[in-house]
């Protein structure tokens, strides 16, 4: 009786101790996982740090002045009036344009009377 005991729990001590190494080597894979993506949230985060000094070295005031009058001629820039800031509600209506005479190019899958707006 003893001997059989004694086999019994040698076989749940070896079940256990593989079931122990088995969760340490999942615990393991877990963690490099979780290393990896903080390395790229890392170089993410300095990616990002960088562009924004970037944008913040091509957006100064003097640079954007010389750049203007440089091209001035080319973008033909005026200064802006108070009467051209309005509200989205208070722009013109966009016009709308018939073309009854175009020929159906869809090869008669479609109705060549509807209105073409653009």
């Amino acid at each position: 009786m003893l001997k059989t005991l004694d086999i019994v729990l040698i076989a749940v001590m070896i079940s256990a101790a593989a079931w122990t190494y088995k969760i340490k080597h999942e615990a393991e894979l877990l963690e490099a996982e979780v290393a990896k993506v903080e390395r790229r949230i890392a170089m993410e985060r300095e990616t990002v740090a960088l562009l924004e000094a970037d944008w913040s070295l091509l957006d100064q005031p003097g640079r954007l002045q010389r750049l203007v009058d440089a091209f001035a001629s080319d973008l033909k820039l005026q200064p802006m009036r108070p009467d051209q800031i309005v509200e989205p509600d208070q722009l013109p209506a966009r016009p709308v344009n018939f073309l009854p005479d175009q020929t159906n190019t869809l090869g008669g899958y479609a109705d060549s009377s509807e209105t073409v707006v653009r």
